[in-house]
């Protein structure tokens, strides 16, 4: 699962969020969860057809103009 570096480099982490006070930890908390949201939605985003659809139209317009361009 983890690496003995990635293990060693949590526990110095675990031991940084252990020296937080309550309201940072708190604060650090919700930033974590508010990254793992977002990287969420991204992913979501990815796998929604229309949103690939949109995409693949907005690199052709841009495939297109710049061709013109040359």
């Amino acid at each position: 699962m983890f690496t003995k570096e990635k293990s060693s480099d949590l526990k110095v982490i675990a031991m940084s969020i252990d020296a937080l006070n309550l309201t940072e930890q708190l604060w650090l908390l919700e930033r974590i969860a508010h990254q793992i949201r977002i990287k969420n939605e991204l992913a979501a985003m990815v796998q929604d057809p229309q949103i690939q659809s949109e995409l693949s139209q907005i690199q052709q317009e841009f495939v297109a103009s710049d061709f013109k361009s040359r």
